[in-house]
């Protein structure tokens, strides 16, 4: 599941413009190309080269109302090397780790074992999370092998240790004033999202031979309005196509409003179950370091169909620490949140959810406490499920707390 913090953040992050190298990243910008340091022989671009990373600890704990409470605790990262760019090219690879914390978690054979940053029986992971090969000239830039994606169906999604990761050829270009235009076809991913062994690359689809062709525009050629349309064919799966604009504009008197609609259109394949619309609506209030916002999605699936996020946390309005739109048919959900920042260090964040159709009535409370500083952040997180139809479901509805501390670093070129 997507989490998002806080909603002022994320219900207009969700769905951000990628610039052509940075269609990865969450950010709206239309950056330029990142721009590595040029040597001339193969020596200086291993020597020259730049180590960047992050040190993690993250504690989960899942109190079930019907099954077995759980909980885990880690110390882990990435740890990435990149080459210095010869011939427009470089290389870059990272290593992805969670060593599991033993006294701080739960049992394997009891089942108090929380699975979120650890391997299937609660096992350490060590695993190479990127491995590409970059190349960039003037506005055109594609990247080949293991790499961090973020698409409105395709994303990272790292919101517990380690994020997903895809095996993919993406390629963007950005000539044309004001846009940016994305492709690529991933076949593979690992990652928390992509089944219980976050280690193990494995099809995307669950299908051999099988990936997704993607293709996107964007656009900021109007004043504070950010336009992204985007298509997708799953292999025999679906066929999927997304838009949304997001306006945002700041007063003299220190309003900000910013607001935005969407749009995700699915077309069934060979009975897959995936078929139907998903429309939403948002907008926020911004003053003074406060913020109030509203968001909106219905999903319109028959015969019992639904849509998917993709492969990620999705890119709909509603997302909320646990609960999203996400294979629930006919679906209507809506958020509200508060979000206060004080000297941009420290930010507090609630969210009420509601989830609702024939037979769902999940409601759902996020509270949120973040804390950064330099090149240090604290991220305290308390979600509240509750399934009002379901009460005898094991899965039914749980408290779930969560604790990551990061600490990022980097060498320069």
């Amino acid at each position: 599941m997507k989490i998002i913090i806080p909603v002022l953040i994320g219900v207009v992050g969700i769905s951000p413009l990628y610039a052509l190298n940075d269609y990865r990243c969450k950010d709206k910008s239309l950056c330029e190309l990142h721009h590595c340091k040029e040597v001339t022989t193969i020596s200086d671009a291993f020597s020259q080269g730049k180590v960047e990373g992050q040190i993690r600890l993250v504690n989960v704990q899942q109190d079930n109302d019907i099954s077995i409470d759980t909980y885990s605790t880690a110390l882990g990262g990435q740890l990435k090397y990149e080459t210095a760019q010869l011939y427009n090219t470089t290389l870059a690879v990272s290593s992805f780790i969670s060593q599991k914390i033993t006294p701080l978690t739960g049992e394997t054979s009891t089942g108090e074992n929380n699975t979120d940053i650890l391997g299937p029986n609660g096992e350490s992971l060590v695993y190479l999370g990127e491995a590409y090969v970059e190349y960039e000239r003037k506005h055109f830039d594609v990247r080949v092998g293991r790499q961090k994606i973020d698409t409105p169906l395709n994303d990272r999604d790292d919101v517990r240790m380690l994020p997903n990761t895809f095996e993919a050829i993406m390629a963007g270009y950005g000539g044309v004033e004001d846009f940016i235009f994305v492709g690529g076809y991933i076949t593979r991913w690992a990652g928390y999202d992509s089944g219980p062994d976050i280690s193990q690359y494995k099809s995307i689809l669950g299908l051999a031979n099988s990936g997704i062709a993607l293709a996107g525009v964007m656009n900021e050629s109007i004043e504070n309005l950010e336009l992204q349309l985007w298509v997708y064919n799953l292999d025999g799966y679906s066929r999927i196509s997304y838009t949304d604009a997001v306006y945002a504009t700041e007063y003299k008197s220190g309003l900000s409003i910013e607001s935005g609609i969407q749009i995700g259109l699915y077309k069934e394949l060979e009975d897959s179950g995936t078929d139907g619309g998903a429309y939403g609506a948002m907008i926020n209030l911004g003053y003074l370091g406060a913020n109030l916002s509203a968001a909106f999605n219905v999903v319109d699936s028959k015969d019992d169909k639904s849509i998917t996020l993709g492969y990620g946390g999705g890119p709909y309005f509603t997302s909320m620490e646990e609960m999203t739109i996400g294979g629930v048919n006919d679906v209507q959900a809506y958020v509200l949140g508060f979000d206060y920042a004080l000297l941009d260090v420290l930010s507090f964040h609630y969210a009420y959810g509601s989830f609702v159709n024939d037979t769902v009535d999940i409601k759902e409370h996020d509270i949120v406490l973040s804390y950064a500083r330099d090149d240090w952040d604290l991220e305290l997180s308390y979600a509240m499920l509750d399934d009002q139809f379901n009460v005898a479901v094991a899965s039914s509805g749980y408290k779930r707390f969560l604790l990551r501390a990061n600490y990022n670093f980097k060498t320069e070129q």
